[in-house]
């Protein structure tokens, strides 16, 4: 029992926490982009360290054990299932990424850079997602930017995938058979994802 609560239920509500909700209404102001797990990440480092301003450890993530969580730790999209770890960076230097470690109050901390890390631009980040999506009666899918809309509309539910930014514009594909095969029909169409500096499109970073 954990305050009360039996273990099954509280591993259920941790996995509801943890479950990344769809993001939406990013505010990218006085940001850099987004730091993430590397591609080339070397599994035999596998700590991630934030440090306060001191240098001392804040809190550390050891990527392969079993999920603790950490008071006040709310990022962008965290899945540690799924090596899913997408922090805002406020400011890169030559030894470090100042990251937003709590969306709700601001809070910041220094995390060192290293191979396992990545920066992504915004563009690259908004890419890197499974799927995307939005209200169709409310944003027009348009044949071209600033074209005309599109005479073939994805229907409700369908998965509408990410292939290229320019500007505030996404090129969206959608399939005849949901995903993507040799054999399936692919529609395209050009939304906008951002409006200013505020993500307008709902980000879904897992199937």
């Amino acid at each position: 029992m954990i305050g009360g609560i039996d273990m099954t239920t509280f591993r259920l509500l941790l996995l509801l926490i943890l479950l990344p909700a769809p993001l939406y209404g990013q505010n990218m102001t006085n940001s850099i982009g987004v730091v993430t797990i590397s591609d080339d990440f070397d599994n035999s480092d596998h700590i991630l360290e934030f440090l306060n301003d001191d240098g001392s450890v804040w809190n550390a993530i050891n990527l392969f054990d079993e999920w603790k969580p950490i008071e006040g730790f709310i990022i962008m999209a965290f899945h540690p299932d799924y090596f899913l770890y997408k922090i805002k960076c406020k400011e890169k230097t030559s030894e470090y990424y100042r990251v937003v470690v709590n969306e709700e109050t601001g809070l910041t901390k220094r995390i060192l850079i290293s191979s396992k890390l990545k920066l992504q631009t915004w563009e690259e980040y908004v890419l890197d997602v499974f799927t995307v999506s939005f209200n169709i009666s409310e944003t027009s899918i348009l044949d071209k930017i600033n074209g005309s809309p599109v005479t073939k509309l994805p229907v409700k539910n369908q998965f509408l995938f990410p292939k290229e930014v320019k500007g505030e514009w996404m090129r969206i594909i959608w399939t005849d058979s949901n995903y993507p095969t040799d054999d399936s029909i692919n529609y395209s169409g050009w939304i906008k994802w951002k409006k200013g500096n505020e993500i307008i499109v709902r980000l879904h970073h897992l199937s």
